[in-house]
């Protein structure tokens, strides 16, 4: 099995993040098509939908050259605060 670099693999698993976030938004529109199960589930739609902006956000961290400065630029709030906890200090 030939070795992959770093950038290579985070560069992989961004694809993969980003596949994961494309499958989610395809189950959100099929549900949402459903007026009766969105109106009773709109909680767990915004769920999926953050789920998928989470995926996106770490992706493009994978993604970065500086993946520090990344992580502090977060798209995301959540994602910045959990990752300040692992920063050293």
């Amino acid at each position: 099995m030939a070795s992959i670099g770093r950038p290579d693999l985070l560069a992989m698993l961004a694809d993969e993040l980003d596949a994961a976030r494309a499958q989610l938004e395809a189950l959100g529109l099929v549900l949402i098509d459903d007026p009766a199960l969105a109106a009773r589930h709109v909680t767990e739609l915004q769920a999926l939908d953050h789920v998928g902006q989470r995926c996106a956000s770490v992706a493009a961290i994978l993604r970065a050259d500086d993946l520090q400065a990344a992580t502090r630029d977060a798209s995301l709030e959540s994602i910045t605060a959990r990752l300040a906890g692992l920063r050293p200090h």
